[in-house]
């Protein structure tokens, strides 16, 4: 097989041309894989459960942190959680946030959040009443001298955990479909194009095929 020269002008375009259109390709990619098209600024609310079910959520409120962890939600019965509060800076406890908790039903129904504190500075236990099955907003303010501020937690549902557990499965199943046939179609493209260049700076035409010994 006839070897091209690493110094040639062909070579060296070709090789430009990859490198132009990698980062394009491949950074697309990546980011679909990584970020499933949403956006993770620490300005945004953010939601997390364990393993052992506990949810977790948490946003940056001002100069604090606000975190609200809860048990599963399920109609018609009432959750227990614990609300923290720490300046976002140090992650140092808060002890004079005076924080009031209320939840909004859908149809603008709002109910208050019994909020008591703890004997640990900025730890407070909340208990989040029964409700019927829906999708509610979850609002908690605190108050710093004169300012009232208010971090709100929406797309909270309360349902039967399997149901749940369900959809969230069938979910999950499709984002990481999508993401691998973008991904094959990347690979797909990406592989087009070095075929395409390579043979175009071999001066091959596209319809002839080569056999090299």
């Amino acid at each position: 097989m006839k070897l091209i020269n690493a110094g040639s002008p062909k070579l060296r375009n070709f090789l430009m041309i990859l490198a132009l259109f990698s980062p394009v390709f491949f950074g697309n990619a990546a980011q679909v894989s990584a970020h499933g098209g949403e956006d993770h600024g620490e300005e945004k609310p953010k939601t997390a459960t364990t393993t052992a079910g506990t949810v977790t959520r948490s946003t940056r409120l001002g100069d604090f942190e606000i975190m609200l962890k809860h048990s599963p939600l399920e109609p018609d019965a009432a959750a227990a959680g614990r609300l923290f509060i720490t300046r976002f800076a140090t992650n140092e406890a808060v002890g004079d946030a005076n924080p009031a908790m209320e939840i909004e039903s859908a149809n603008g129904a709002v109910t208050e959040i019994p909020i008591e504190k703890t004997a640990a500075t900025g730890s407070y236990t909340v208990k989040i009443p029964a409700l019927p099955e829906g999708a509610y907003t979850i609002r908690a303010k605190t108050t710093a001298g004169d300012k009232t501020s208010t971090a709100t937690f929406s797309g909270v549902e309360i349902a039967h955990q399997e149901t749940a557990a369900a959809e969230t499965g069938t979910s999950s199943w499709t984002q990481t479909a999508l993401m691998a046939t973008v991904f094959l179609i990347v690979i797909g493209l990406f592989s087009g194009l070095v075929y395409f260049a390579w043979r175009v700076f071999k001066n091959k035409p596209l319809g002839e095929e080569t056999v090299s010994a």
